[in-house]
């Protein structure tokens, strides 16, 4: 009898190790839906985020502020809660943009502002500050260009404006309209 006890205690080892083995293979592994959550998870969360792009002489050339920033690593997608851009230039004034939210391109090269788009154009000599209204922005920086592909409303202190879609060129202050666009004047007063 004492040879059989011998025997089965380092089966009852092995049985035991085995099923430890298998207790930690099970504990370590990733859930199955962890390559879903990796795509939808941000991988960095920034609070009151703001950053200032210079030239290479140190020039400002942009500033972007948002409530809070979201950065996924699958896509390199970033997203913004009220964004904040300012085009800053010294020569053709700044245009200031602000949105509820807001996803930057991979890149950096373009933004979507997305829902109730208030964009102000500084004023210069003999143009007065410009307030333009729209659902949706694109912002390309580097361009100095900005995008609405819908409806438009615009106001300054000579007329209303509204349009189906506009683009704006910062750097030569033109505003190119498009759809159905209704304008009315305002008589300046001497």
């Amino acid at each position: 009898m004492n040879a059989r006890g011998s025997l089965w205690l380092p089966v009852a080892i092995l049985l035991l190790l085995a099923g430890l083995s298998f207790w930690i293979e099970y504990a370590v592994q990733l859930p199955a839906d962890t390559e879903q959550t990796a795509k939808t998870s941000p991988e960095g969360i920034m609070e009151n985020f703001e950053a200032l792009r210079t030239d290479l002489a140190g020039n400002p050339q942009y500033r972007l502020s948002a409530k809070r920033l979201k950065h996924y690593s699958g896509s390199k997608r970033t997203e913004m809660e009220s964004p904040h851009f300012v085009q800053l230039d010294a020569q053709t004034g700044d245009i200031s943009a602000t949105a509820k939210q807001a996803t930057v391109s991979p890149d950096g090269d373009e933004m979507d502002l997305q829902g109730e788009v208030n964009v102000v154009r500084a004023a210069l000599p003999g143009q007065s500050v410009m307030t333009l209204r729209t659902a949706r922005l694109l912002v390309y920086p580097k361009r100095k260009l900005l995008r609405a592909p819908g409806t438009v409303v615009a106001h300054d202190d000579t007329m209303d404006m509204r349009a189906g879609a506009m683009e704006y060129n910062a750097t030569q202050r033109i505003i190119k309209l498009t759809g159905r666009v209704n304008t009315r004047y305002f008589s300046r007063k001497p």
